[in-house]
């Protein structure tokens, strides 16, 4: 056994903690947040003008006893079964960001607490030392410990109802440091990360928000576990907004398909709700937001990317937008939050992620070969009503009357091998039938054409008539939102959501002009491109 004593352990602990778990000034945003939400907050504000910040919230205070503990490091008596933040370390997240930390809370009605940090004292002792330290001008015996450091920076009183009137936290940030000021006061940019890190309602401008919140609240409400939402209000200088999780119909090209949820549990354990929303173009989503972000209790672990290896195929990753909601309360974030502390409960986890890919995965696939199979069948209903009115002018053209013939067999038994896998919808059965019927009747008509021109056997004109009376009535369907038309190889290449370098660009123009554009006509141009866009797919999905 050792005896320690206080100058164990160096001051510069509290930089070395804070600078590797908040390297992000925003960061500091979110500790402040997550604390109200721990206080139970529904209501919380921040406002950043100048060089200071203020975060307050309506949650239930600390009492003097808990405002007192709150400034111990590494030590937290919240329950981490319970609550998000549990590491003891939070309140120090704003240590390099600002000069004076003020935290006021009062509880109930009983007397109202502050309490004062002063980081710029301890950064300059820090840094005075560091300096001594490389100059060889201070013995390690002087360097000043941790509890030295803190007890002569932090004050710590009782105050006045009239100073802090209210029930709740205020939190108060004051000298920025212009560095980060300057990042902060960006509001387009610190309202995207708290829109994306903290557990705020849907916006009411996207079409399945309410939906969403009501399928998760279900869901963990029947297992018994908990789920909240806090109402968040920015304001930076004159720009004020209440803030929204950041998904609306615009993200989607050009709207999301109905959400589709799945609990992640297994046999004994539930872990929480998954949803996704598919893009109903079959093409990439255009912005940061796709794919499946993990957030635990509404805060955000890692990125987006992080889950792509569970999907194996990144085509259909990307044409999603969605999050998978974790509820289990012994599956702990790790400090700085880029996932869950390792242990047997997260390698579950991590077996329902797999299960939920795989499901998601087969979700994406049977969209999009029902939707090609929409289009096939448009495509078949339009050759063969084009095909029927100008057979006349091929009668004595035995090679067109061939083409014709190999193309009427392909689209029979490309809709046949369609239907027979099941991607032929209950809606367009009917639509298949006729379609179908009437590709065989022209098929033969077209056999015998080819017949009587080698026999050299002189056929009367035909009339529509000839291919059955229902032809006309074909029913062609409006063109669905997965139908697109593609401009250029360029639109294919950003449909796909491969990123382009200029130098990229240059290259696919070019290959565009001598090599695809080429083409009779501008039909057969944007065909080419709508069929090396599905190769394209293809390939990726193999990998």
């Amino acid at each position: 056994m050792i005896e320690l004593r206080k100058s164990d352990f160096g001051g510069d602990i509290i930089s070395i903690l804070t600078k590797g778990m908040y390297a992000d000034p925003r960061d500091a945003l979110r500790e402040y947040i997550q604390n109200g939400v721990d206080a139970g907050a529904k209501n919380i504000s921040i406002k950043i003008r100048q060089n200071s910040i203020v975060i307050d919230d309506d949650g239930c205070g600390m009492t003097r006893e808990i405002m007192r503990k709150a400034v111990r490091l590494g030590i937290s008596e919240k329950n981490p079964q319970k609550q998000v933040g549990f590491m003891g370390i939070g309140i120090y997240s704003s240590f390099h960001l600002c000069d004076k930390l003020t935290i006021y809370s009062r509880v109930d009605n009983k007397k109202p607490n502050v309490i004062r940090f002063d980081f710029k004292g301890m950064r300059e002792i820090l840094e005075q030392q560091r300096d001594a330290r490389l100059n060889d001008e201070i013995d390690d015996d002087k360097i000043i410990d941790l509890q030295t450091l803190l007890e002569k920076h932090i004050e710590f009183n009782s105050i006045d109802e009239d100073e802090y009137a209210k029930i709740g936290t205020t939190v108060e940030m004051t000298g920025v440091d212009p560095g980060f000021f300057k990042s902060l006061s960006k509001f387009d940019e610190v309202q995207s990360y708290l829109e994306q890190t903290v557990p705020l309602p849907f916006n009411p401008n996207f079409k399945w928000g309410k939906l969403i919140e009501q399928n998760i609240d279900r869901i963990c409400k029947k297992h018994d576990a908990h789920f909240e939402l806090i109402n968040l209000t920015l304001q930076i200088n004159e720009a004020s907004s209440t803030l929204y999780r950041p998904y609306v119909n615009q993200n989607f090209d050009p709207e999301p398909l109905k959400p589709y949820f799945i609990e992640l549990k297994n046999s004994s354990e539930f872990f929480g709700v998954a949803w996704g929303c598919l893009n109903s173009s079959r093409n990439t989503i255009k912005n940061n937001l796709r794919g499946f972000l993990i957030k635990k209790q509404g805060f955000a672990i890692g990125h987006r990317d992080d889950l792509l290896k569970y999907f194996k195929r990144q085509t259909f990753f990307n044409r999603y937008i969605g999050e998978i909601i974790v509820v289990h309360p012994q599956l702990l974030p790790n400090a700085p939050r880029t996932d869950f502390e390792f242990s047997p409960l997260r390698i579950n986890f991590e077996e329902s992620l797999r299960e939920f890919a795989g499901n998601f995965n087969e979700k994406a696939n049977y969209y999009q070969e029902t939707s090609k199979s929409d289009e096939a069948i448009n495509e078949a209903i339009d050759y063969v009503k084009e095909t029927n009115a100008r057979l006349n002018f091929f009668m004595d053209n035995i090679e067109t009357l061939a083409e014709i013939l190999s193309k009427l067999t392909d689209y029979i038994n490309s809709l046949k091998e369609r239907n027979d896998n099941g991607f032929v919808k209950e809606n367009r059965q009917e639509d298949f039938k006729i379609v179908t019927l009437q590709l065989k009747k022209l098929k033969e008509e077209v056999r015998e054409l080819i017949q009587a021109k080698r026999k050299k056997i002189t056929r009367i004109p035909r009339t529509d008539e000839d291919i059955g009376k229902n032809l006309s009535k074909i029913p062609r369907k409006t063109a669905s939102p997965t139908e697109q038309i593609y401009k250029s190889l360029l639109d294919v290449v950003a449909s796909l959501g491969i990123d382009n370098s200029e130098d990229l660009k240059e290259i696919l123009q070019l290959i565009d002009e001598r090599y695809i554009q080429t083409t009779k006509s501008d039909e057969e141009y944007t065909t080419r491109l709508k069929k090396l866009k599905e190769e394209i797919e293809e390939r990726l999905e193999e990998e």
